[in-house]
């Protein structure tokens, strides 16, 4: 005979898996609730008899009725069952039931208990031994929270916020942290630790239970088992930690013992702590190290727990049932780590009054890695409003950090503003556990009514250096590659003579110097066109360009814009300066002097005499101020020297004399970002003793055949890791930001040596810098966009500042 249960709120994700389980028994179910919604229509497909609302009528004698503690005991059928007297069972009351005859495992904590439980039981299910679970999210990859395996173990999710946690008594468990929630119902914090202390010692098999040793309410409780996490005193340690991109990695040590490299599809520390407690766990009961791994690392994630629900444009759409505080935080820093410099949106919805209540005095601090933020009003889930309690306060409280960054939108209008808000590279994260999960499918769907704006990009080429010719081709390239989806282009040209000209046929006029143009070197309409651009991107090689003098003008503008700022760019293009900058930080630099050309043509035999004392053949005499190798001559002996630097004369008033190097090798590196920097494994140019000058860089001379190259240095793992972690300081040293290319030496002896450095690389079909990129995976067009969103992330942060003084 079956046995027939009717759940009163039967439309909540616990109650559900728990509907759903009894259908899998072929019992008959009933339930209530106040809406339908994809849960109801489902189980509704299973079997289950479905009323909406609530009414006496749906509950007969004879029948076990099921309720929460959201219930009110004046709810129709909860009276209509007393009246009946008919079995009534708290939701963890039945699952203790159905437990019973299983070993259960039950993950407790305040935050992560969703994640862990659904963690645990993929790694149950992926090693073999079909385990039945009941977990307060869906896991796509089992398509369900609840479900009946062939197997001994029951994975639970316990939840303390009514204390009906204490109605388990699991074989083991996993505890991940305490933390002052549903204080509504525990009034105190002694009460709150003390329930807690009383589920640890209610975990039958200590030697299964796990609990967070980072967190400082359990190490006071101090239970039995084994503590987990990255303190110095934990059983269970984790080290090494890394995040990349939306997965991560760390080590772990127990007992002695090292687990190199466990790889998991999640993203923050948090998750890191969590995998960690199903790794411990698991091995405990015995399952094979190589099949934890495999799980772990094939892990789908849990609905609506950083759950990917769309891209458009560019444009990442995410939601995330966090809505506490220490939960909204932890999941804005993964999300962070992830993203790196993409503009980050975040639309919170508040979640009932007794839990804003709360959480008041708690967002200080929180949204720090947000760009923007918009807040809706309160999710009131049945509750009354409370007095004081208000969307107004939580605003308020949370522009003390923001300002102006934060504002509130009202949840009708928000998928409206969004739509006009949002460009290509931002990432949309929908906070709450209300209905704000829907934001992301309304916004998606009126971008497929109309596309989102694009970016409108300011492509400025040509300029006034001699490697004008080499701008017009990179930028050619870059316009290429640029994404029509993502962005609106506008052509800027700077004539040789420094006029500036406008619009898709600018590399037409730049061949006749823009004599069709006006002569004026910058007209009102160009500049007016200048400033409609959301960011700039200049491929302006040499002086007047990367020397720092055209950013310092987009600052002016006060665009954003492509590359490095006009300081570390000026500092990048000063040969000298640059050198005296890696050497002061003890970076490994040739030998060198400097002078000016009024000092030698006053002093050239002291000149001469400190050359020959001081500097060894082979040398190189350079201009200080250009890049590509103009005006560069390699001497091999003292009789060359005077025709060296009158030659580089010609091109600068300041001159460089450097130490060469026998049988060198010449490596570059490719670099960029801001705060997090990126640097690629090296190539290398194949200048077979010659000069890499500025012919056989581009081969624009038919009569001297380019030189060769590699995108892949041949060289040993440990001299590249050397050479990028060179690469890396001289960056940072030398304060750039965007992008660059570091030129390096490699002497006989396997040492690196700083050449120079290149804050706007070429572009060319033969210019490393991003073949470089290719080689490692990074497409051209990506890399415009990794370029673009670093040029958009510095000027938020120099706005910020603005803000601040």
């Amino acid at each position: 005979m079956k046995n027939k249960y009717h759940f009163i709120g039967i439309g909540g994700i616990g109650m559900s898996g728990l509907a759903r389980l009894l259908l899998n028994k072929q019992d008959e179910v009933s339930g209530s609730d106040i809406a339908a919604n994809a849960v109801t229509n489902k189980l509704s497909e299973s079997g289950a008899t479905i009323h909406i609302g609530h009414s006496e009528k749906y509950v007969n004698s004879g029948i076990t009725v099921i309720y929460g503690t959201d219930i009110k005991k004046e709810n129709p059928e909860y009276q209509q069952a007393l009246k009946l007297k008919c079995q009534m069972l708290h939701r963890s009351e039945l699952l203790q039931q159905i437990m019973s005859n299983y070993k259960g495992l039950a993950v407790a904590g305040t935050h992560g208990k969703t994640t862990t439980s659904s963690l645990l039981t993929w790694v149950l299910e992926c090693s073999g031994e079909s385990p039945s679970y009941a977990i307060g999210g869906v896991v796509p990859q089992l398509s369900s929270n609840a479900g009946y395996g062939k197997g001994k173990y029951f994975v639970a999710e316990a939840c303390e916020s009514d204390g009906t946690f204490l109605n388990y008594t699991p074989f083991g468990a996993i505890v991940t942290n305490i933390d002052f929630d549903h204080m509504d119902f525990y009034h105190t914090e002694k009460a709150l630790v003390d329930s807690f202390s009383k589920f640890l010692g209610q975990v039958t098999s200590s030697s299964h239970l796990f609990w967070c040793g980072d967190d400082k309410y359990m190490r006071a409780i101090n239970p039995k088992g084994i503590s987990y996490g990255f303190g110095e005193n934990c059983a269970l340690k984790v080290t090494n930690f890394k995040q990349h991109g939306w997965s991560l990695s760390y080590d772990a040590s127990i007992n002695g013992k090292q687990y190199r490299n466990i790889e998991v599809s999640l993203t923050g520390k948090h998750n890191a702590l969590n995998s960690l407690a199903v790794f411990g766990l698991a091995l405990s009961l015995g399952i094979e190290e190589s099949q934890i791994r495999q799980a772990l690392k094939s892990f789908g994630g849990v609905l609506r727990r950083c759950e990917k629900k769309g891209e458009v444009n560019g444009i990442l759409f995410l939601d995330d049932y966090a809505h506490h505080p220490t939960e909204i935080c932890a999941t804005l820093d993964a999300i962070r780590g992830a993203i790196g410099e993409r503009r980050l949106i975040v639309v919170f919805q508040p979640h009932r009054y007794s839990r804003s209540k709360e959480c008041m005095g708690l967002y200080g601090g929180i949204f720090k890695q947000v760009d923007n933020l918009f807040v809706t009003e309160i999710y009131a889930a049945r509750e009354a409003p409370i007095p004081g309690v208000t969307h107004e306060k939580i605003v308020a409280e949370i522009k003390e950090d923001l300002g102006e960054r934060a504002q509130f939108i009202s949840r009708e209008h928000i998928a409206e503003k969004l739509r006009n808000f949002l460009r290509p590279h931002d990432v949309v994260v929908t906070l709450g556990a209300g209905d704000s999960t829907k934001i992301c499918g309304e916004v998606i769907e009126k971008f497929a009514l109309k596309a989102p704006t694009k970016l409108k990009v300011g492509l400025v080429f040509g300029g006034m250096s001699v490697e004008h010719d080499i701008s017009v081709i990179s930028s050619r390239n870059i316009f290429a590659a640029m994404k029509n989806t993502y962005y609106d282009i506008e052509q800027f040209g700077i004539t040789r003579q420094g006029n500036w000209v406008h619009g898709s046929d600018a590399r037409e006029h730049l061949k006749d110097n823009g004599i069709n143009q006006s002569k004026e070197k910058i007209s009102a309409d160009m500049l007016k066109s200048l400033l409609q651009c959301d960011i700039l991107f200049p491929v302006l090689h040499g002086t007047y360009g990367e020397d720092g003098t055209i950013q310092g003008f987009f600052d002016i503008l006060g665009k954003a814009y492509v590359g490095c700022d006009h300081s570390s760019s000026s500092i990048c293009m000063d040969k000298v300066l640059s050198k005296r900058l890696a050497i002061e930080a003890g970076l490994p630099t040739a030998k060198y002097i400097s002078f000016v050309q009024h000092d030698w043509s006053i002093s050239q035999e002291v000149i001469l005499k400190k050359i020959e004392n001081e500097v060894r053949y082979p040398l190189y005499v350079k201009p200080v101020h250009l890049g590509s190798s103009i005006g560069v001559r390699k001497v091999n002996s003292k009789n060359e020297i005077c025709e060296a630097i009158e030659y580089a004369l010609r091109f600068d008033h300041k001159i460089v004399v450097e130490n060469g190097f026998e049988n060198i090798r010449e490596i570059e590196f490719s670099v960029f970002g801001n705060d997090e920097i990126t640097v690629f494994p090296p190539g290398e140019i194949f200048a077979n003793g010659r000069l890499h000058d500025y012919d056989s860089k581009y081969g624009l001379n038919p009569k001297k055949a380019a030189a060769e190259f590699d995108t892949h240095a041949k060289l040993t793992q440990k001299q590249i890791d050397e050479g990028m972690a060179l690469a890396k300081s001289i960056y940072k040293t030398l304060g750039c930001c965007g992008m660059a290319r570091i030129d390096t030496f490699l002497d006989s002896a396997g040492k690196f040596w700083f050449n120079e450095i290149n804050p706007i690389p070429g572009f060319t079909n033969t210019s490393l810098y991003h073949l470089m990129c290719k080689a490692n995976g990074l497409l051209l067009e990506d890399l415009i966009d990794k370029l673009v969103i670093l040029g958009m992330q510095r000027k938020r942060k120099l706005e910020r500042l603005e803000v601040q003084q």
